[in-house]
């Protein structure tokens, strides 16, 4: 039960590491208008975006039972539609955080990928551990006995 219930207090800290990396992100790259710079504050949100996919990764692969895939399945799909609600290019308004210009179309597109990625290593778990028993099975007739 505690193998359980820390893999799903995993799952759950990855996916909300995962979101505060690129939110920390946007809100120093995309805030007020798109002003990109790789500095030390970047490259680590980077690299805890890195940590993030590292640790769904690995989680992933070991996630078997119910409890722990469904809060993985949730943590994916909340996830999932976050990406789907970023994709669209921001609007155009007047006031405190009037945009000259949207973000570009890459950068966008690098955001949806690396939000839906963990839905891919959700779904690569699932495929592992359904061809898992296939393996374990004998692939020859047994022996017939011996006289």
């Amino acid at each position: 039960m505690k193998r359980t219930i820390l893999l799903a207090l995993g799952w759950l800290a990855a996916a909300a590491g995962l979101y505060v990396a690129l939110v920390m992100l946007e809100f120093d790259w995309n805030l007020y208008d798109w002003q990109p710079r790789l500095d030390l504050k970047a490259s680590g949100l980077i690299f805890g975006t890195l940590a993030a996919f590292a640790a769904m990764w690995c989680l992933a692969r070991v996630s078997c039972n119910r409890f722990s895939r469904g809060v993985s399945l949730a943590a994916c799909l909340a996830l999932l539609a976050l990406a789907v609600y970023v994709l669209p290019s921001e609007p155009m308004t007047q006031g405190l955080f009037a945009r000259e210009a949207a973000s570009p179309l890459w950068y966008r597109a690098a955001r949806f990928v690396l939000l839906a990625l963990s839905s891919v290593f959700w779904v690569l778990g699932l495929l592992r551990r359904r061809q898992r028993p296939a393996q374990n099975r004998p692939t020859k007739e047994p022996a017939a006995p011996v006289r």
